[in-house]
């Protein structure tokens, strides 16, 4: 007996010393995400993140879900949110994209005159006693040039590189410029060594700031550079207010916390989960089946694939009680806003994951478009299924790629 004590002792001692160290032990870096505009302008919000939806199963279908896959970018007054954070020594305050459907960290670099968005802040790194050019010998170099998005000078000291967000590299969706590192400020604390590209041209809509900032599950986000093995964001439904990102935290405590596997599919370099199935008030639809749900920052409206989209949509029709409105801008279940503000008219919608249920709140999924017409937030897509940024609100939602699990629960943004 005692020999087997001493036998399991030993084996619990050698997992222990074999284990990794576990990311909720890592410092936790604070950073903010603020809305770009006050009021959604609906219309333009469809347009882009239908635009976005479009490029993106075009570019996963070319590849066959390759990991080098990235979300097309054209966002400017569509819902996005802006990261805000510090570059440099001394530090110079930047917003740039906050997209998890992308790796690359990029933000224009001097004056960029023929650069988008024009208006918006650049970095100089012409100030910063921080920065360097990577060499070609960079290990970030190294990725881009497997992928054909980047090219050595002659003597190997810059790696140039021209990253599309589009089908090829003639889109008008992409970043041109150099390879750097430099010294990242998040909150308080500083992070030395940070891979971005430096853009000296750039064509699309990248919202209103001055770059974007990849947090993807790539090597060439700012996730993966950090080696934080997770983050979570919470996205407040107050406008006014910045919604809290902190890279590093740990497991979601506290009650209503639901988790879920992370999956390959439609891409391993996005973050998907298996949506089984959807209630909607007493009846219970099918899921996306083999095909995924991403969790995705940078889209504002939600996308259902068929035949899941139909379905849900018929169960909202039958269970709404409210006046019909015309359909408009691609929302096929519209309802005149009842008077009082009430939204007990709308039927109860959960979505059900491998292992996790979603409760959403009415304002989740049930939008204010303007002229006194609410509607149901989510349209049809013709592959690709996307959770979108205001069907997550309210939500802190973690994302621990080191373990490939997604977990969230209900929050107060304001309180973390």
């Amino acid at each position: 007996m005692a020999t087997n004590k001493f036998l399991l002792h030993t084996l619990f001692i050698s997992f222990l010393l074999a284990a990794p160290q576990c990311y909720s032990d890592r410092p936790v870096l604070r950073a903010t995400m603020t809305r770009s505009e006050k009021t959604i302008d609906f219309t333009r919000a469809v347009r882009r993140s239908h635009e976005r939806l479009s490029m993106l199963a075009a570019r996963l279908a070319a590849t066959s879900g390759d990991a080098s896959a990235q979300a097309p970018l054209q966002q400017d007054g569509g819902g996005e949110y802006g990261m805000t954070f510090s570059i440099g020594t001394p530090p110079q305050q930047l917003s740039a994209l906050a997209d998890t459907g992308s790796d690359l960290v990029w933000l224009k670099c001097g004056p960029c005159t023929q650069c988008a968005p024009q208006g918006s802040p650049s970095y100089y790194p012409n100030t910063s006693s921080s920065f360097s050019k990577m060499p070609c010998s960079g290990g970030l170099c190294g990725v881009l040039k497997n992928q054909s998005l980047a090219a050595c000078s002659a003597g190997g000291d810059e790696c140039d590189y021209l990253y599309s967000y589009g089908l090829s590299k003639s889109s008008h969706h992409y970043t041109k410029g150099y390879l750097s590192t430099e010294t990242f400020t998040l909150g308080t604390d500083a992070v030395p060594d940070i891979g971005f590209g430096c853009t000296t041209m750039s064509e699309g809509g990248y919202g209103t700031g001055s770059g974007l900032v990849g947090l993807g599950r790539g090597s060439l986000s700012l996730v993966s550079q950090l080696n934080v093995g997770a983050f979570s964001y919470c996205l407040t439904s107050d406008p006014s207010k910045s919604s809290p990102l902190l890279f590093g935290s740990g497991p979601l405590t506290g009650p209503g916390v639901q988790s879920t596997p992370l999956i390959s599919v439609p891409s391993p370099s996005l973050y998907s989960v298996d949506l089984q199935s959807i209630t909607i008030g007493n009846v219970t639809t099918p899921g996306t089946g083999d095909s995924g749900f991403i969790f995705d920052s940078g889209t504002t409206l939600t996308y259902l694939a068929e035949p899941a989209y139909t379905l849900a949509k018929a169960a909202v029709l039958s269970q709404t009680d409210l006046v019909r409105a015309p359909d408009q801008d691609g929302f096929e279940a519209c309802y005149v806003a009842p008077s009082d503000g009430s939204d007990t008219a709308a039927p109860p919608m959960v979505l059900h994951f491998d292992g996790a249920d979603m409760v959403l709140p009415v304002a989740n999924y049930v939008v204010d478009v303007g002229d006194g017409v609410v509607c149901w937030i989510v349209q049809k897509s013709p592959s690709v299924s996307i959770i979108g940024n205001i069907m997550q609100m309210d939500f802190q939602v973690l994302h621990d790629v080191e373990n490939s699990v997604l977990s969230f629960q209900p929050a107060n943004c304001d309180n973390l």
